[in-house]
């Protein structure tokens, strides 16, 4: 928490999505171990603006926040009778930590362990990263207890200064003390310390001056003198001879030494950076006895060389010996990158080592820069290294220098060094930036918002790349009468966009190209193989990747794709925003879409891929319809679990739904290219009931159209129906399957008409759903298809059970009978939870939950994965009825927590209309309003019986 709010479980860093769930997170740690109100949590959330439904989120919020924790079964993130508790242990959280290693430096202190009060403080000061939580907004924590800790590190450095003071180590606290000095001028004790580093130093002048700006200040500013330490080292500095520190090595420059001045003018139009700023400043100013070197590395025009000469000209006063600059011409257009040679040469002759001298080998020239640098304080600025190797012979020994490298490889094989990689702007730096490089900002309040929401399109569309940004900027300077929302459509055009973004000697496809040619033109296989990646990228062109889909498109070994995206994240084309998923800036994609002409057998090849694996998570999720599918085989060594089926499933599922429609658009592709893959994904579609599955079939349905395929039409059309059917929308539902039944025949059309006459009968037409019903068990006897037996007599049960429960029960006993004959555990289950219903509407409460209890046990064996949803919720139900409200409501709020990232808006309906009644028996009748009303505000597009129910509640009270 000192610093952004992250959490890491010891090998990555856990994914904690979106601001309310990240509050809920910070307010947890800030209470560690102990309870949390749901008051208190809600307050954090939403303040004075709750929704009624605030519970019911906040539970949604805790089991999301327990997932990203891997804490499913809620041992670290505990319910309390009041709210939760988060428990923690003191060395899983910094804020435990630092205060323990706060009170060790204080003992330390005052027990006079000069040693040991480094050492502590040393441990307190590294944990902290920056302002605490410094992505939360300041309500997030009690303002005092921020401030405590702010207040706790300040008093650290005051003891680590003491420290280094009473050894005889002034010279490198000088620095710092200065800038503290600067950000907190009535601060006292930082100013008699450095008072004495200065007088220590010998420079009695400064340290003079330090005195009087403070006293100046203290009685403008507060009306009172310095206090007694301050006095002190005032009367020190004023004696004729400083206290002897002992020898300084940082003391042996020679006056006639040249001081080089090589930076760059500072890039007018810089903007943001600074925390950035503020880190490479703590580093290259650290005190430490090795040079210090900081590495920012990312990708071509991110803005990596404006931020280093920003940085080093705000740096040039701590560094008095000198500043270099130098080039390393690793990623420059027209230019082969420096020798080592070439580059201590140029660095030499800087410091005024004079022409012909330099030695001829590199390794005596080192050396001899080694020597120059020795007891200096200079600044090296290395532009634009090609990588560690070029970079190693340029750095100094011995401590006061500092190096600053700027490059597209993060170069971690530098020990001991700061590795910052450089992100794209956000977007409210990025349109200043825009503006300030055009030099015109919206002025006219008529036009402000229309203006500023094109500039932030026109910033999305550059991928908030400062390089980019410059040129749109340029271009608008460049015609003052050319609105941003001209420049924004000339963007949209993805293939026109790097075009664009092309302006006298700024190219942003040169500077890409660049680090492609140089992959395509290494000996190295790994690099050859980088290159071929980002082709294949470019080609199949999906929202991510992962090494067995590269794999199988180069066919080559997931290994050695793997090592290929590695490569290009080290290069800087591609980011990998969460382990082992790789994707490109938007520029690189736009790049990489032009490196290969004609892609059709690189996406047939993805497509292949991706049938292999729908093929493998139907036969891992449901081995009956797998084996009914007529999918293709899947080899012993390729089979998957059920968690390993649904893990690739969510990681692949936006790729395969971007594939699809990339292929409905193309000339080539037919229905039966797509339709084999969207069938073989339904089991999957039917546990996790995911958005794009409308999308998908809508998109095989126009292809099998195009193609007269009536086979794709018919499963297309259901697997729409279904779609339709998940969101409470039966009569566009049935509408489809009425399309959908003249296309099939055999089982399958048994089986449509069961799910037809299930539609009508939600939609309250019990005439035509029984006609429908019966008629598909008769066909179904008739075709000896006993899986469709089992259902249409569930079917019918459950349209019978309100007029006769008991002819329901029949029914159903007969659907169980068939599924425990045949194998089909799915028409056990659901035959059991359909008698537990029918009990329930004879009023046996009891005899319901003894069969939602056997449901549940059937279940496990039927799959591990499905959420028995309809089975707990009768459960709850029953449990109501029976007077158990507290156990209903235990069971309604996992139903809830576990369906909250799924689209079944029927099945959360009725699990919140049974919670409505649960909390109505609680004696919360405000509360289960609420409930209901949230509930049917999200069903404005269904016709679900469910809505009629809600109504008449709401309506009863």
């Amino acid at each position: 928490m000192l610093g952004t709010l992250t959490a890491h479980d010891g090998t990555a860093d856990c994914r904690i999505r979106g601001p309310k769930a990240r509050t809920l997170l910070a307010v947890l740690l800030l209470n560690a171990n102990r309870p949390v109100s749901l008051d208190r949590l809600t307050d954090a959330l939403w303040g004075e603006d709750a929704p009624a439904t605030a519970e019911a989120s906040l539970r949604n919020l805790v089991a999301r926040l327990r997932r990203s924790l891997a804490d499913e079964d809620g041992k670290r993130l505990r319910a309390t009778p009041s709210g939760y508790q988060l428990v923690v242990a003191e060395d899983e959280l910094d804020t435990l930590q630092f205060e323990s290693a706060i009170r060790r430096a204080r003992a330390a202190h005052e027990a006079d362990d000069l040693p040991a009060v480094l050492a502590e403080t040393a441990a307190a000061l590294g944990l902290w990263r920056g302002e605490p939580l410094a992505d939360l907004p300041e309500a997030t924590a009690d303002g005092a207890v921020r401030e405590q800790w702010r207040e706790s590190r300040l008093q650290a450095l005051e003891w680590r200064f003491d420290a280094e003071l009473r050894q005889g180590r002034p010279h490198a606290l000088v620095p710092e003390l200065t800038r503290l000095v600067g950000e907190h001028p009535l601060r006292e004790s930082f100013h008699a310390q450095l008072m004495r580093a200065l007088h220590l130093t010998g420079d009695r002048a400064r340290a003079l001056t330090v005195h009087q700006r403070l006293r100046t200040a203290l009685v403008e500013e507060l009306g009172v003198e310095p206090g007694s330490a301050v006095q002190e080292a005032h009367r020190r500095v004023l004696a004729e001879h400083p206290a002897a520190p002992g020898p300084d090595p940082t003391a042996a420059v020679t006056a006639d030494r040249p001081r080089p001045s090589q930076l760059p003018a500072s890039a007018s139009h810089f903007v943001g950076r600074q925390e950035q700023l503020d880190a490479l400043r703590r580093t290259l100013l650290a005190d430490s006895d090795r040079p210090a070197v900081a590495v920012v590395s990312g990708m071509a025009g991110v803005g990596k060389s404006a931020l280093a000469v920003r940085c080093a000209d705000a740096l040039r006063p701590d560094f008095p010996d000198g500043q270099l600059f130098l080039n390393l011409r690793g990623a420059t257009p027209g230019l082969t990158p420096l020798s080592a040679h070439a580059a201590l040469t140029a660095l030499l002759h800087g410091l005024g080592t004079p022409p012909g001298t330099v030695p001829a080998d590199a390794d005596s020239a080192a050396a001899l820069l080694r020597t120059t640098l020795t007891g200096t304080r200079t600044l090296l600025v290395l532009d634009d290294a090609a990588d560690a190797a070029q970079v190693r012979p340029l750095l100094p020994a011995g401590p006061g220098c500092a190096v600053l490298v700027t490059s597209r490889s993060p170069m971690h094989t530098l020990d001991r060094t700061l590795h910052l990689r450089l992100e794209p702007l956000s977007e409210h730096d990025s349109i200043a930036l825009v503006e300030r490089t055009a030099g015109r900002a919206t002025v006219d309040r008529s036009v402000v918002a229309i203006e500023q929401a094109d500039l932030a399109r026109l910033v999305r569309l550059c991928g908030r790349l400062p390089l980019a940004l410059r040129i749109v900027g340029a271009r608008l300077a460049a015609r003052r009468t050319l609105p941003v929302r001209g420049l924004v459509g000339r963007l949209e055009e993805h293939e026109d966009r790097l075009d664009e973004l092309e302006l006298d000697d700024l190219s942003i496809r040169r500077s890409l190209a660049l680090t492609y040619d140089s992959l395509r033109a290494s000996t190295r296989r790994p690099d050859l193989r980088a290159a071929d990646a980002l082709a294949a990228i470019g080609a199949i062109d999906l929202p991510d990747y992962s090494a067995p889909l590269l794999a199988a498109v180069l066919r080559i070994t997931p290994a050695q794709a793997g090592a290929a995206l590695d490569r290009l994240v080290e290069v800087a084309l591609l980011d990998e925003p969460r382990p082992d998923r790789y994707s490109p800036h938007d520029l690189v994609r736009d790049y990489a879409r032009e490196l290969v002409p004609d892609p059709e057998a690189h996406v047939r090849a993805a497509l292949e891929w991706y049938f292999s694996l729908a093929s493998r998570t139907s036969q891992a999720l449901d081995p009956d319809v797998y084996g009914n599918s007529q999918l293709p085989p899947v080899d012993a060594a390729d089979q998957l679990d059920e968690d390993e089926a649904l893990a690739l499933s969510d990681a692949e599922f936006d790729n395969m739904l971007a594939l699809v429609e990339q292929l409905a658009d193309t000339s080539w592709a037919t229905a039966d290219d797509l339709s084999p893959l969207v069938r073989a994904l339904m089991p999957y579609l039917r546990i996790c009931e995911r958005t794009g599955s409308f999308r998908m079939n809508e998109l095989v349905h126009h292809l099998a159209l195009r193609d007269g395929n009536r086979t794709a039409q018919a499963f297309a059309l259901n697997g729409m129906a279904h779609a339709h059917y998940l969101a409470g929308r039966n009569l566009l539902a049935l509408e489809l399957l009425d399309q959908c039944l003249p296309l099939t025949d055999g089982h399958q059309r048994g089986r449509m008409q069961n799910n037809r006459g299930m539609l009508l009968a939600n939609l309250g037409r019990t005439e035509e759903a029984a006609r429908c019903l019966e008629e598909a068990l008769a066909r179904s006897i008739r075709d000896e298809d006993i899986r469709s037996e089992a259902i249409a007599l569930s079917a019918l049960g459950n349209l019978v059970e309100d007029e006769d429960p008991r002819l329901a029960l029949d029914h159903h006993r007969r659907s169980v009978e068939i599924g425990q004959r045949c194998g089909f555990g799915f028409a056990v289950y659901t035959g059991l939870v359909n008698m537990g219903f029918a009990h329930l509407r004879l009023d046996d409460p009891a005899e319901a939950l003894r069969h939602f209890v056997l449901a549940a046990e059937t279940h496990q064996s039927v799959t591990t994965q499905d959420p028995n949803i309809e089975g707990w919720r009768g459960r709850a139900e029953a449990l109501r009825r029976l007077g158990r409200p507290e156990e209903a409501l235990a069971i309604i709020h996992d139903l809830l927590a576990r369906t909250a990232s799924q689209q079944n808006h029927v099945s959360t309906g009725m699990i919140e209309q049974t919670y409505g009644l649960i909390l109505r028996d609680l004696s919360r009748p405000a509360e289960a309003r609420a409930v209901w009303e949230s509930t049917l505000s999200r069903f404005r597009t269904a016709d679900h019986k469910v809505v009629a129910e809600l109504r008449e509640l709401l309506a009863t009270g």
